[in-house]
């Protein structure tokens, strides 16, 4: 990727994250994201293809296409959701990158006769909501030359706020007709049931676009991984993340936006995305939290910020590379049974001071050895007499748990949450994130 491809991604993410902060409308805000896509891969075209539930066709609602008569044809186009390479990736749930669409037996040509267009090569990414996937991106015949496999991860990682922005929007829709349906029945009533009902909902679209099928990844043998976010009664803005950046590097992510509420969960999104889609470039950590703390500041009006920590485990060997930044620091569970604190690495919080220095450390975990990553809602989990759980009964469960597996441990430690807090409400998400590189390797 040359610097010019770099800059129109970032610049594209930028007015993505002020379209989410500006509460921009859904066909104004998807308009843009395909319009910018066709820019920044240098293609023909681009579309959001969504699928009608009660016909089972695919259609396509948001076209950016260099002839606007191929364009305005797409719009009126319809074909059934098993159908060419977007049904494909509607039944599977995976991206998939197809290099010449002549040799592929899954393109659909119908598409191409009704509309004028001449397929090349083709990007397919699901659009991943709570109730499962609900459509499809694609962009199509690159002039310079081949899609690559950081074009379809770029890509895939846009899809998931811009399936969340859907998501929201048809939510948003229902609401408001079940709104009118009871205007009749006492206002005030029928308010905050609405009103409940949608911080219920975003909560449930808050965890959807975490990743939460586990195992992982089953076809590895030398790591073994489980994360979990319980939210409190209103949507909040932890987060968590891990991906492959190759066969032998492992990037894993945990970070919390200040604040609770709706603008919370936009901005953990908006967070989350642009850090993924750039660490998957293969920056170092430090430079990875560098690049994404200058993206918040260039317009964040809200004044939120957002504590991360990513670290990247080299699989084969051991060794971690990570940054804080602003975030509680992880611990270590060691073979001899210490629990060991990550030295902090100095990085203040992303999204208030931009050109702020960030740097990286490294630590080795042993095969049998575990990383334990956490936000503040397990240590300030509170009781009714005020006490906190604190860092010091962290450790403690942690020396009980010493040499479980990932989800036995986070299991542990919520259970231990919860019987500390002794039935009192919790006041914030629940965050944890494990991993464990297998023993004798």
């Amino acid at each position: 990727m040359n610097a010019f491809e770099d800059s129109g991604r970032l610049r594209l993410l930028y007015e993505l994250g002020c379209a989410f902060a500006a509460r921009v409308e859904l066909d104004d805000l998807v308009a843009l994201v395909v319009r910018k896509c066709r820019e920044v891969f240098d293609a023909e075209g681009a579309a959001v293809l969504l699928r009608d539930p009660q016909r089972n066709e695919l259609y396509f609602p948001y076209v950016a296409d260099e002839d606007p008569i191929v364009a305005a044809r797409l719009l009126q186009l319809r074909f059934p959701a098993e159908h060419g390479i977007a049904g494909a990736v509607l039944r599977s749930g995976r991206p998939l990158r197809v290099d010449d669409v002549t040799h592929d037996a899954r393109f659909y040509a119908g598409v191409d006769r009704h509309s004028g267009l001449t397929t090349r090569n083709v990007l397919t990414v699901p659009l991943a909501a709570r109730q499962g996937v609900i459509g499809v991106v694609q962009v199509l015949n690159r002039r310079s030359g081949p899609f690559t496999d950081d074009d379809l991860a770029f890509l895939d990682a846009l899809a998931g706020s811009v399936a969340v922005a859907i998501e929201n929007a048809r939510i948003h829709a229902q609401l408001k007709q079940q709104v009118a349906a009871l205007e009749q029945a006492v206002l005030e009533h029928n308010e905050l049931v609405a009103i409940h009902r949608e911080l219920d909902i975003a909560a449930s679209i808050q965890q959807s676009i975490l990743p939460r099928r586990f195992p992982a990844f089953p076809e590895r043998q030398d790591f073994d991984l489980f994360a979990a976010m319980i939210p409190a009664r209103e949507v909040g803005g932890d987060f968590y993340d891990f991906f492959l950046i190759d066969d032998e590097r492992l990037g894993f992510v945990i970070g919390d936006v200040s604040g609770k509420g709706v603008p919370a969960a936009i901005f953990m999104a908006v967070s989350r995305t642009l850090l993924k889609s750039t660490a998957l470039e293969g920056r170092s950590p430090d430079a990875c939290i560098q690049r994404v703390n200058s993206l918040l500041c260039l317009d964040n009006r809200a004044e939120m910020f957002v504590t991360v920590f990513y670290g990247i485990l080299h699989t084969r060997s051991g060794e971690v590379t990570y940054c804080n930044g602003g975030h509680n620091p992880p611990y270590v569970l060691r073979r001899d049974g210490a629990i060991e604190l990550l030295p902090h690495t100095g990085g203040m919080v992303l999204g208030v001071f931009d050109d702020l220095p960030y740097h990286a450390k490294q630590t080795t975990v042993f095969p049998g050895e575990s990383i334990f990553l956490y936000t503040d809602g397990v240590t300030e989990a509170m009781n009714a007499a005020g006490v906190l759980f604190s860092d010091a009964r962290l450790r403690a469960v942690l020396q009980a748990v010493h040499g479980a597996r990932p989800q036995a441990i986070i299991d542990g430690v919520v259970e231990k949450v919860n019987g500390h807090a002794d039935g009192v409400a919790q006041s914030d998400d629940i965050t944890a994130l494990c991993i464990t590189r297998a023993a004798g390797r």
